[in-house]
């Protein structure tokens, strides 16, 4: 089928023209509604320390989580959690170590906690036992927030420390 445009009248070219903006307008309702809701950024830095040192830091090593709404709407950190390996086989094939961190509240903000679009939480670990624990070759770090099924995790990579 051939479209002769010589023969197109005025409200022919409108219904067109209204046509491709409603069109247009879809696509762009279905853009913002996929992109609405809580969106949320992690970050993982291994060997921070805190200063000035507190009597409960001390000298300690500390691996730090951020994690970042850049979303539309808050959600509730639920969980700060983490997982390792021992090898990339085990790894594949599901065998992880889960673990729970429970932070102090002078190293990092506690869970349950409401995070408002364009805010910022923050936990700490002790990075001495991950580093001291021969079967811990892939570290996880992550958190559990109520607007997504699955926890977001980051790789952890942390040197061994040599005895001295």
């Amino acid at each position: 089928m051939i479209i002769d445009f010589s023969k197109l009248t005025a409200s022919d070219y409108a219904a067109w023209w209204g046509a491709s903006i409603a069109t247009l307008a879809l696509l762009w309702n279905i853009i913002v509604a996929l992109r609405s809701g809580a969106r949320i950024k992690v970050r993982v830095i291994p060997n921070m320390k805190i200063y000035p040192q507190q009597p409960i830091t001390g000298d300690k090593t500390y691996i730090s989580v951020n994690a970042v709404n850049r979303g539309t709407l808050p959600t509730t950190i639920t969980h700060f959690e983490g997982f390792y390996s021992s090898s990339l086989w085990s790894l594949i094939r599901g065998q992880k170590q889960p673990f729970v961190v429970n932070t102090h509240p002078a190293i990092g903000q506690q869970v349950p906690y409401v995070l408002a679009p364009g805010e910022e939480w923050r936990g700490m670990m002790e990075q001495k036992p991950m580093e001291e624990n021969d079967k811990i070759n892939y570290l996880y770090l992550g958190i559990i927030h109520n607007q997504r099924k699955r926890p977001i995790f980051k790789r952890v990579k942390i040197k061994r420390r040599t005895s001295d």
